[in-house]
């Protein structure tokens, strides 16, 4: 139940009712669960112009792709050296996202791929089914999907650039 329609059930009876212990306690749990993918600019997910890891869920959340965290932690490119974490959409698409310090990083990193087994978001694949590499800002990301939609809005999603800090007011 929504809180406007709880605050109206409440105030039309004409009675004021704290809430029950379950229903603060269903409020506690879910206030204090941490977002997978909170919006950047969130306390725990600062904007700074560089990717993190709540940033990529956030804008892979925003697309309408359901993206789930991989569990097992474990990636195939054994050549990258960045902080990594693995996602996945639906049964058989899998991104695998490595995050570093600077672009500058990125690029040094990113010279042992391969990229002769990579094809980038708009490119289309052949018969033999290269993943699709993603690079932008300090991110790389590596998609292993045949579905053309997916990897054109993943690419899409985070291609649009990093969260940026705010800026100032100007004053007039």
């Amino acid at each position: 139940m929504s809180v406007s329609v709880a605050v109206l059930a409440l105030t039309g009876c004409g009675k004021s009712k704290e809430p029950g212990p379950a229903a603060a306690s269903r409020a506690d749990s879910t206030a204090s669960r941490p977002l997978a993918g909170a919006a950047p600019g969130a306390p725990n997910c600062p904007a700074t112009g560089s990717w993190a890891r709540c940033s990529v869920l956030y804008r892979l959340e925003r697309s309408g792709i359901a993206p789930r965290l991989d569990s097992t932690e474990t990636v195939d490119e054994k050549a990258l050296t960045g902080e990594h974490f693995a996602v996945k959409f639906g049964t058989t698409s899998r991104l695998e996202i490595f995050l570093y310090p600077d672009s500058a990083a990125r690029i040094a990193d990113a010279t042992k791929l391969d990229r002769s087994k990579l094809v980038n978001g708009t490119a289309t694949q052949t018969m033999n089914r290269e993943r699709t590499l993603i690079e932008n800002a300090n991110l790389i990301g590596l998609l292993t999907s045949l579905n053309e939609r997916l990897r054109e809005r993943v690419s899409d999603a985070l291609t649009a650039g990093a969260p940026q800090p705010p800026t100032p007011p100007t004053v007039r």
